[in-house]
């Protein structure tokens, strides 16, 4: 059914604005209207009558969606990480803006050809599948507990052309072979149960819980984990780098350190928050 262009965005304003705040209500509206129907907030200023084709039910699907905190990154089925467009969907990490620091962080310390690298929790494969295409002749392995991660990353690799190994798997029962990689990268669950209070509705009632959120007790779980199965698996001299929590930065470097790893260093993101850690084996 055709509708304008000004129509279609102020009908998706009056769903997200009262949801998320006027200016990202506008932003996910945007969002919306500009990846399902090629109308950009300024082409609907430019063009406010302009007519676009509008299936009534499809569109009253996804304004129930999006009315209900579903993310509109699972109802456009997409998500921009680190210049690529990657397919997400419900079961599924939403990449955010953070991690690409990470894989930039990674890329800028790695210039060496042919680096084998293992992701562990894959997720979208957003992490596995831009060092894939950043480093040269990189050999890339992704793990994840998910069936849906693991389809989906296969997914995402296949049309972005990258080719990356990923399999499925629990890092608490997997181990790779002894000193097989020199890179092993993760943005593990890190977000203490106690803080799911302070997130918004899109985020704790649609993206999975098991890539989020840890136990109070022991919050640094896949931490420890991960340090000791990249002990292992490391070449000397090889490297580990996380995504961590802000307000954990110094106990993970601890931990790290306990594990026998050196030149333990924690980076700030674009918004000076200890985001970030990167350490080595010892040579």
């Amino acid at each position: 059914m055709p509708t304008t262009r000004k129509q279609l965005l102020d009908r998706v304003e009056g769903v997200t604005i009262p949801l998320y705040g006027s200016r990202e209500g506008r932003a996910v509206a945007e969002r919306l209207c500009n990846d399902l129907y090629g109308v950009s907030r300024f082409g609907a200023m430019l063009e406010p009558d302009a007519e676009v084709d509008v299936e009534e039910a499809v569109l009253t699907s996804q304004l129930s969606r999006l009315g209900a905190g579903e993310p509109v990154q699972y109802v456009v089925g997409r998500q921009e990480f680190y210049g690529r467009e990657f397919a997400v969907r419900p079961g599924i990490l939403i990449p955010r803006p953070e991690t690409e620091e990470l894989v930039a962080l990674i890329v800028g310390e790695n210039r060496k050809d042919s680096p084998a690298i293992l992701d562990v929790g894959t997720g979208s494969g957003a992490i596995a599948i831009s060092l894939s295409a950043e480093i040269p002749s990189s050999r890339v392995w992704a793990l994840d507990v998910s069936p849906v991660a693991v389809e989906v990353a296969r997914e995402n690799a296949e049309h972005l052309g990258v080719s990356i190994e990923v399999g499925l798997g629990d890092i608490f029962e997997w181990q790779p072979r002894a000193e097989s990689l020199d890179i092993v990268v993760s943005n593990p669950p890190y977000i203490p149960e106690s803080e799911r209070v302070e997130m918004g509705t899109n985020v704790v009632d649609y993206e999975p819980s098991s890539a989020l959120f840890v136990p109070d007790a022991d919050p640094l779980i896949f931490y420890r984990r991960i340090a000791e199965v990249a002990a292992v698996a490391l070449r000397k001299g090889g490297h580990l780098y996380f995504e961590i929590h802000e307000k954990l930065a110094d106990e993970t470097a601890k931990l790290l350190m306990e594990k026998g790893f050196t030149q333990v260093t924690i980076h700030e993101d674009m918004n000076s928050k200890p985001r970030m850690i990167g350490c080595m084996k010892s040579e």
